[in-house]
C-alpha cells in the first residue's frame, strides 16, 4: 500500500481552507508547533496569538460571533486543552462555531508515563457537538479515516453553528513542503435543490436507499418519477421499502455490474444496509451525493460525499426531477440484464427456504429479517410491494430480531409478522418467545444448521481454518435438538423439514393458512448443503453473464476490483473499510 507523504497537521490545515475558516486563536507549545509555524506562514488565515488559553478560547468566541463564521482555537498537550471548557460551554448553548484544535503526542499514552499526557478521549456533552481523534496518516486508508472526520466536524461546526473538538497527532517533520490537494469537503445544500439539476444531465448515475421507514404515497412517486426523468436506477435492499418505478436490488445488479453498468455519481439516502456488498457500487462511483432530514453528517463507506442535501425526499426529488426529454439508456441497460435472471434449483438451503417463502409471503404483511445471511438470502428474491421490511442494521448485532418482531406484531395484531432467522440468533432471543404479549400473528422461520454459518463463508477465514472454525468461530453444535420443547411449552404451533419435499409441502400453510396459535417452522439444513447453494448460484450466474464481474460469494459482501500491477493480476478486496490486494493465481497454482 503507498505510503502517503503528508501528514495528518497537512490535511488539517488544507480542510480549513475548504471550510472558509480564516481566524486562528493560537497559543504556544510544542505538540501544536508545526501547525501554528504552517498557518503563520499562509495568507489564507488571519492569526492571533493568545498565551491563556482559557482568554483565547473567549477571544475566538468573539470572533467568531461578530463574522458568523467558525474561528479556531489551538493549544499544545497537557492540561491546555482544560482551559476551554468554560468558552467552549459558552458556545454550545449560544450556538457559535468555535473549532477547537488540540495536538498530542502520538507515542504516549494513560499507560506509559509519558510526561504532559491527558486522555481526551472522554469531555462533557456540552462543551461540544462531536469530537474526534485523528489517526497519524501511514496510508491510504488513514488518510481516508481522516479526511472523512474532518468533513464530518468542520461541516457541523459551519452548517449547524456548533462548537466542535478536533485532537490531533503531533508531527515534526519539517522537510515536508506545500498542502495535500487529494482530499475533498462536502457543501450544504437546503431549501432549494433545483440548480443542482443541471450536474445530473447527461451523467451516468444512480439513486441508493438504505434502510428506510416505508414511504408515504407522496415521497414514493417523487422518487418514482425523478427516476423516471432521468431513466436511471434505484438501488436497494428490502429494507428501503422502496417499491416504486426502476428498482433495482442490489443482490441481483452485482453478479452483472460491468464497467459500463457502474454509475459515475450515487445520490443516497437511508440508513444503513445490511448488504455487505453495496460497497461496490460506492467503490466505482467517482462522487457521492447524501440527502437526508437532518443535518447530521455521513459518509457511506468513506467514498467522497461532495453534497449534502437537507430536506424532505418529497421536496428534493420533486426540485431535482429532470424537465427535458431524456436519451439516456441507463436503466434500460439494466432492465434487460435483470429480465435475463431465472434462479436454478437449490439444495435444502436457506437460498431455498428464502426462495420459496419469498413467493408466498402474503400481501400486507410484516417481514422481519435476522441481519446477515437471512438478509442477504431473502434479498436476492422479489416479495410484495406492500410487504413492510425490517432488520436490525442499526447496531448490527446477533440480538433482539425475535423480541424486535414481537414489538411488530403487536403494534397491529390484524397483520402477519414474520421473522426470518438462523439458530444461533433463535436461540439468543428465545425467552422472549414466553412473553404473555405473543399472539397468532407472529411466524418465525428457522433456519437450523447448527452453527454461526456466516464465519464459514468468510472465504479467507475458510482457506486456512476450515472445520477448526467450529469450536469457538461459528460455534457450532449448540442448539442440534432443535427448538420443538421451546416453542411446544410456549405454546406455539410447531412445524419442521428435513428435506425439500417436507419443506414445501408445509410452507404455503405457514405463510397463509390461519392458525389459532403463533408459528414456528424449523428447516435443518447443513453447512454443506448450504455451500453448494451458492457454488450452483455462483455458477448460473457466470453462465447466465458471462462478461460480469464473475465474483464468489464471499467477494459478494465485499467491493471486488481487479487491477493489474508489474504484469500480475489482483484482486483489491475491501474489507470493511480496509483494502486487501489478493494474487489471483492461475489454475495450475492456485
Amino acid at each position: 500500500m503507498a505510503k502517503e507523504k503528508f501528514k495528518t497537521v497537512h490535511y488539517l490545515i488544507q480542510i480549513l481552507k475548504e471550510y472558509g475558516i480564516k481566524n486562528i486563536v493560537a497559543s504556544p507549545g510544542t505538540q501544536n508547533s508545526t501547525f501554528n509555524y504552517l498557518v503563520q506562514k499562509d495568507k489564507d488565515f488571519k492569526c492571533y496569538s493568545v498565551v491563556d488559553e482559557r482568554s483565547a478560547s473567549y477571544v475566538a468566541l468573539g470572533i467568531s460571533n461578530a463574522t458568523t463564521e467558525p474561528a479556531a482555537i489551538t493549544c499544545t498537550g497537557a492540561t491546555a486543552a482544560r482551559n476551554y471548557m468554560s468558552a467552549m460551554t459558552e458556545a454550545y448553548y449560544r450556538n457559535i462555531p468555535v473549532v477547537a484544535l488540540t495536538f498530542y503526542n502520538p507515542t504516549s499514552s494513560r499507560f506509559n508515563m509519558a510526561p504532559q499526557y491527558t486522555d481526551r478521549s472522554l469531555s462533557q456533552n456540552d462543551i461540544k457537538e462531536i469530537s474526534v481523534t485523528l489517526p497519524e496518516i501511514k496510508d491510504s486508508n488513514d488518510k481516508t479515516k481522516v479526511i472523512t472526520a474532518l468533513n464530518a466536524v468542520l461541516s457541523t461546526a459551519k452548517n449547524k453553528s456548533l462548537p466542535v473538538h478536533i485532537n490531533c497527532p503531533a508531527s515534526f517533520n519539517y522537510e515536508i513542503e506545500g498542502l495535500p490537494s487529494n482530499l475533498w469537503s462536502t457543501k450544504y445544500y437546503s431549501e432549494d435543490f433545483s440548480s443542482l439539476k443541471n450536474e445530473l444531465k447527461n451523467k451516468k448515475f444512480a439513486v441508493f436507499l438504505g434502510e428506510h421507514h416505508k414511504f408515504d404515497e407522496e415521497e414514493q412517486n417523487a422518487i418514482s418519477r425523478f427516476a423516471k426523468s432521468y431513466n436511471i436506477p434505484v438501488f436497494c435492499d428490502h429494507s428501503s421499502n422502496y417499491c416504486g418505478e426502476n428498482k433495482v436490488l442490489l443482490t441481483k445488479f452485482r453478479h452483472f455490474a460491468t464497467g459500463e453498468l457502474r454509475p459515475e455519481l450515487i445520490l443516497e439516502g437511508g440508513g444503513i444496509s445490511g448488504l455487505y456488498l453495496n460497497g461496490g457500487i460506492f467503490l466505482y462511483a467517482g462522487e457521492v451525493w447524501r440527502f437526508s432530514k437532518n443535518a447530521k453528517y455521513n459518509a457511506r463507506y468513506d467514498i467522497k460525499t461532495t453534497k449534502l442535501l437537507i430536506g424532505s425526499e418529497k421536496t428534493i426529488f420533486e426540485q431535482l426531477t429532470n424537465d427535458e426529454r431524456q436519451v439516456s439508456n441507463y436503466y434500460g441497460q439494466i432492465k434487460k440484464e435483470l429480465d435475463k435472471i431465472s434462479y436454478p434449483d437449490f439444495p435444502l438451503s436457506l437460498l431455498y427456504m428464502a426462495k420459496e417463502f419469498a413467493s408466498r409471503i402474503p400481501q400486507n404483511s410484516n417481514l422481519h429479517l435476522a441481519i446477515l445471511r437471512p438478509f442477504e438470502s431473502v434479498g436476492c428474491f422479489d416479495i410484495p410491494n406492500s410487504v413492510t421490511v425490517s432488520s436490525n442494521v442499526g447496531g448490527f448485532g446477533i440480538d433482539g430480531a425475535l423480541s424486535t418482531s414481537l414489538g411488530l406484531s403487536l403494534a397491529d395484531e390484524n397483520k402477519k409478522t414474520f421473522c426470518v432467522i438462523g439458530d444461533l440468533a433463535f436461540f439468543y432471543d428465545m425467552n422472549i418467545l414466553g412473553n404473555r404479549h405473543v399472539k397468532n400473528n407472529l411466524r418465525i422461520l428457522l433456519e437450523n444448521n447448527s452453527e454461526g454459518e456466516t464465519m464459514r463463508f468468510n472465504r479467507i477465514q475458510e482457506d486456512f481454518w476450515h472445520d477448526e472454525s467450529k469450536e469457538l468461530v461459528s460455534a457450532a453444535g449448540h442448539y442440534k435438538n432443535g427448538a420443538k420443547g421451546w416453542a411446544e411449552s410456549c405454546g406455539f404451533h410447531y412445524m419442521s423439514a428435513s428435506t425439500k419435499e417436507e419443506y414445501i409441502s408445509q410452507i404455503d400453510d405457514f405463510c397463509n393458512k390461519d392458525f389459532d396459535k403463533p408459528v414456528i417452522f424449523e428447516v435443518f439444513t447443513t453447512l454443506e448443503k448450504n455451500k453448494e447453494a451458492h457454488r450452483v448460484l455462483d455458477e448460473y450466474y457466470k453462465n447466465t453473464f458471462p462478461e460480469g464481474d464473475n465474483v464468489s460469494f464471499f467477494e459478494q459482501f465485499f467491493s471486488v476490483k481487479k487491477i493489474c500491477k508489474n504484469n500480475k493480476n489482483y484482486k483489491l478486496v475491501r474489507v470493511l473499510g480496509a483494502k486487501i490486494k489478493i494474487e489471483e493465481k492461475n489454475e495450475k497454482n492456485k
